[in-house]
């Protein structure tokens, strides 16, 4: 057996640090077996012991080449950076309550306030909830993207300088976290934590306002009657008052809302004619219950879903045994290794049969840019098309892709620069095979959506033959996860998919 080196690595960053050495290799077309580490050069792949061995051999590359110092200053970076965030999230929210709390007069106008301290908090939670339930994916949340840019845009720190290996480290960990879906999860906790912290600081400033100084509450309105007020502020208050909350009563909210001349006008403040310590303390109440009920307590429900689905994938996290790169060191080694041919007890692996990769669900990229790759086509079959041979500063078309290092060049451009939409065009007449179908799903990782489209040379009129092609190619696309509604055989829709913006 593997025995792994002793290492502060976690598992997590064991695997990040292999998908990193993964696309290094990758783009530059150079798949060595042989481990950067004297000590590595003697392990042997055993049945069973496949993964442990490609962390091992990845870590022992990583210290020789300085991944592992720029996947540990990444880490250290993105501490700080969060730490930050953190620190202006419970400013912010501290702030944003003690706002509310700041006339000469002391009178507080209890629906505008409870408006502006939910407003923000309940629309981008609604949005957040709302995104799936309209058949999208689950999103990150602003304010996890915003940390997401800042570790990608802000200067860098954290004592290494190697700017070739941050760029490495931080795109494997794009690509294992996109491909695992531990990005969406993640992102996500972090940006509920920014929330509930911001809402914790909000409570803990009308705790303290409320504590040390003394303020009237009135209700304003020039369109509602009183009647439909008072049902508007009770029909807030029931969830609250089920929670312990005060509720005010109907006297309260008679006075908030102002005394009755006798010439028909309205006090404009409830100071007018005074407030009870009781009134004020319903009104308190009734302004934290709804703080705590409608934004709080949802909010903290997310992220305990965040949490457990976040710990959940990265109890499961593996390495994926198909991705290019790794099943070329995997054949090797098992073929070619001595050990594994004549020490006693072990059976030489037969050739590996890895499940057939997925392909990437569609997502988000920051760009609009397009992508036309042809593969395998024939040589009947006029590249590039005719009508895309005028360039344009956000489409590509890749001449060719046919041998392995053409694909481990597009592949390498594709990590470089992931373009919103890859349309790939497949010679129909080809049965896919297995290393096509793996290469497929690795490029649509790389890419915010992966289409196919199923060329046929213009003279080829046999209807019954064409379809028996086609038939062959989404039974097999559907394989690895591309549904029909991603397959494309019409010239005119896919040129119009692939000019089209988001």
């Amino acid at each position: 057996m593997i025995i792994a080196p002793a290492s502060s690595l976690s598992r997590f960053e064991a695997c990040w640090l292999a998908e990193a050495v993964r696309l290094r290799e990758l783009a530059s077309g150079n798949i060595s077996s042989a481990p950067a580490a004297a000590d590595i050069n003697a392990a042997f792949l055993v049945v069973g012991e496949e993964e442990a061995w490609l962390l091992r051999r990845a870590e022992g590359i990583a210290r020789a080449d300085g991944l592992l110092e720029a996947t540990l200053a990444w880490r250290r970076r993105a501490t700080w950076v969060l730490s930050l965030l953190c620190v202006v999230a419970i400013l912010s929210g501290f702030s944003a309550a003690l706002g509310f709390f700041g006339a000469e007069d002391r009178a507080v106008n209890v629906i505008w306030t409870l408006l502006g301290l939910l407003g923000m908090p309940v629309l981008a939670l609604f949005f957040w909830i709302l995104t799936p339930l309209l058949g999208g994916r689950i999103g990150v949340g602003v304010l996890g993207g915003f940390w997401l840019w800042l570790m990608t845009h802000a200067p860098r720190f954290g004592g290494n300088d190697n700017r070739a290996a941050q760029v490495v480290v931080a795109r494997g960990l794009a690509a294992m976290t996109g491909r695992t879906g531990l990005s969406r999860w993640w992102l996500s906790f972090i940006t509920h934590s920014l929330w509930l912290l911001a809402l914790l600081a909000s409570v803990v400033a009308l705790l303290l306002v409320l504590t040390l100084r003394s303020y009237d509450f009135v209700l304003e309105t020039t369109i509602l009657a009183p009647e439909n007020m008072s049902a508007l502020v009770q029909g807030f208050a029931a969830l609250p008052g089920s929670l312990g909350f005060a509720v005010p009563d109907a006297d309260m909210i008679a006075q908030a809302l102002g005394a009755t001349h006798a010439d028909g006008s309205t006090a404009a403040l409830a100071g007018d004619v005074g407030q009870s310590e009781a009134m004020r303390r319903a009104w308190s109440s009734w302004l934290l219950g709804g703080l705590v009920v409608y934004a709080m307590l949802p909010r903290l429900l997310v992220w305990v879903l965040c949490a457990v689905r976040l710990w959940q994938l990265r109890a499961g996290l593996s390495l994926d045994l198909s991705l290019p790169g790794y099943a070329e060191l995997l054949d090797h080694n098992v073929l070619s290794s001595p050990q594994g041919q004549h020490t006693p007890g072990i059976v030489d692996a037969a050739p590996l049969q890895a499940r057939p990769q997925q392909v990437a669900q569609i997502h988000r990229v920051h760009n609009h840019d397009a992508m036309l790759l042809g593969l395998e086509l024939g040589r009947d079959i006029l590249w590039p098309p005719a009508r895309l041979s005028t360039p344009r500063a956000d489409f590509s078309v890749i001449e060719m892709v046919e041998s392995r290092e053409q694909r481990r060049s597009a592949l390498a451009q594709l990590i470089a620069h992931p373009p919103a939409r890859v349309l790939l065009a497949c010679d129909v007449r080809l049965s896919p095979d297995r290393g096509t179908l793996s290469w497929v799903a690795e490029v649509s990782r790389h890419a915010g959506e992966l289409r196919v489209w199923l060329v046929s040379p213009a003279g080829d009129n046999n209807a019954t033959v064409q379809e028996d092609r086609e038939e062959v190619w989404r039974s097999s696309l559907a394989e690895i996860g591309l549904g029909e509604e991603r397959l494309m055989m019409l010239e005119n829709t896919a040129y119009s998919w692939l000019n089209q913006h988001d």
